[in-house]
């Protein structure tokens, strides 16, 4: 699977993970941080697009394309930024969210992300690129 399909694939995945789970109403900022983890570990360039438009979402910029956008399509950016998963998941970790978001379901979530990521043909960088 080459990057376009992937970032397609996790367009599509994310669409239905808001369907099944409400991502999008509480849980953006972890699902952004387990994409950011796996980009990490895939050596894919990456931004974090904050939206603050009557709450705040969070969607990812790589290449040309926005993933897990949602419905902020027309919405101005309040804030881009290249923060890490680290940050990410301290920021989901001690902020409140919708409480929409059932958090029990992050296991599964992250889950079927990382799937997505593991079943590409995408070359992982060397554990040896960073110091």
């Amino acid at each position: 699977m080459n990057k376009k399909k992937l970032f397609t694939s996790l367009n599509k995945l994310c669409r239905e993970l808001d369907n099944t789970y409400c991502i999008n109403c509480g849980g953006c900022c972890f699902v952004a941080a387990v994409i950011v983890e796996q980009l990490e570990l895939y050596n894919i360039p990456y931004s974090v697009i904050h939206y603050d438009i009557s709450g705040c979402h969070y969607a990812i910029r790589v290449s040309d394309r926005i993933i897990n956008r949602s419905d902020y399509r027309k919405c101005e950016i309040y804030e881009e930024y290249y923060p890490t998963s680290k940050d990410l998941y301290n920021n989901y970790y001690n902020n409140n969210w919708n409480m929409t978001y059932d958090s029990s379901n992050n296991s599964i979530v992250k889950r079927k992300i990382k799937a997505l990521f593991n079943g590409n043909s995408i070359r992982r960088r060397s554990t040896h690129s960073r110091s």
